[in-house]
């Protein structure tokens, strides 16, 4: 089949490395893949999708998007009634782009993958022309329409959605009855389960100089909240009297904050900013515990690249990704969000119950299982099977 995938933008982000695999995984199926990238400006993660897809850069302004303006409804007393006169003008522009700016190529199915109302739009607008229509909600499908009713004009539009978790999607639902005939399938992102070969001398560098450390990768940013697992790590000590070292990976907007309140509360020589890293996996190779700390998540794929090179996990229960994830404790443990003392709680078990550790360690390795491209290829083969 011709299978499009539509972007919000192609920079480095976890939307993108999911897409780039689920491309992979379309091809080795026999599929042909376009990929459209809506914010060319953004095209850092182009290079990761296979070489036999066809890259298309497509600009589409966010300020052509009509539903996107419902945010002057939620923002201003007066939104409500500049709202439907410019809903009215960007759908006659966007009228008049397609008609200009429209694609030729014809496709099987067409997946908005990022599942912003960009992509969205691109794809129930048309742009592209396509048989079957997809939309890939990276979590569950009540997220986003929390954030705006929009998002549920759009899946009715689109028909097909694939979501992360069922998590209150009955109730998101019977809210929005315009969803009951919704074709809605769970399908887990896929991820490349043999690692990344480690390399030993780095990582017994890392364990001499680090001993056995706590480690977390992500972006420095306030929706990642790394001051929890500051925080946590000082309690450890005072509580537990537990100092291993805490290995942050990472860079953003909150970096300098962080690195001032950990010198501020005596933890500037155990609280290690490595800043962004192409080596990642050797800090998984030699750490001792991964820790997570987002207050909300998709599905977080860290929390199964730690998995992958033997890590047992402690992370904040983030609906709906980490409870998918992790399922009440069956694959590691999960601790209180924003809640640094439980944190510090269930780091303590993980480095000092070795038999719970090695249990959470095995149990890992099984769940990955449940990610594995053999896996989610046959869901995808099940999902076209019954678009709508």
């Amino acid at each position: 089949m011709n299978i499009a995938l539509v972007f919000n933008g192609l920079g480095t982000g976890g939307v993108e490395k999911v897409g780039s695999n689920y491309a992979k995984l379309l091809v080795e199926a026999g599929h042909k893949v376009d990929v459209y990238n809506l914010n060319p400006k953004r095209n850092s993660m182009e290079k990761s999708f296979p070489r036999e897809t066809t890259i298309i850069r497509k600009s589409f302004p966010l300020f052509l998007v009509p539903s996107y303006y419902i945010l002057l409804v939620k923002k201003y007393a007066w939104g409500k009634y500049a709202y439907p006169i410019i809903y009215f003008l960007t759908t006659v522009l966007l009228y008049i782009r397609k008609l200009f700016a429209g694609n030729k190529n014809k496709y099987d199915i067409v997946i908005a993958f990022s599942g912003h109302l960009r992509d969205m739009t691109f794809v129930t607008q048309e742009f592209v022309e396509a048989d079957k229509k997809v939309c890939w909600v990276h979590g569950a499908i009540i997220g986003n329409l929390a954030t705006a009713s929009t998002y549920g004009d759009l899946y009715a539009k689109i028909k097909n959605v694939c979501v992360l978790s069922e998590h209150m999607q009955e109730l998101a639902i019977y809210g929005n009855r315009k969803l009951e005939g919704l074709n809605i399938k769970k399908i887990y992102n896929p991820i490349t389960l043999p690692q990344i070969e480690s390399e030993s001398a780095v990582c017994r560098a890392l364990k001499k100089q680090y001993g056995d450390y706590l480690l977390m990768v992500g972006r420095f940013e306030a929706d990642k909240d790394q001051l929890t697992v500051i925080r946590a790590r000082k309690i450890l000590e005072k509580k537990y009297n537990l100092k291993p070292k805490l290995v942050l990976v990472g860079g953003g907007s909150t970096l300098k904050k962080c690195k001032k309140y950990a010198e501020k509360i005596g933890l500037k020589n155990d609280v290690i900013f490595m800043g962004e890293r192409q080596d990642v996996h050797n800090f998984y190779a030699s750490a001792k515990v991964f820790v997570h700390s987002s207050p909300a998540e998709g599905l977080p794929t860290v929390l199964l690249e730690a998995m992958n090179y033997g890590l047992p996990v402690v992370a904040t229960d983030s609906p709906p990704g980490v409870s998918e994830i992790l399922q009440n404790d069956k694959y590691g443990l999960r601790c209180n969000i924003a809640d640094p003392y439980d944190m510090a709680d269930k780091l303590a078990v993980m480095l000092t119950d070795n038999e719970k550790r090695e249990n959470y360690i095995l149990q890992g390795k099984k769940r990955l299982k449940d990610f594995s491209f053999e896996k989610i290829s046959a869901d995808l083969k099940e999902l076209f099977a019954t678009l709508k």
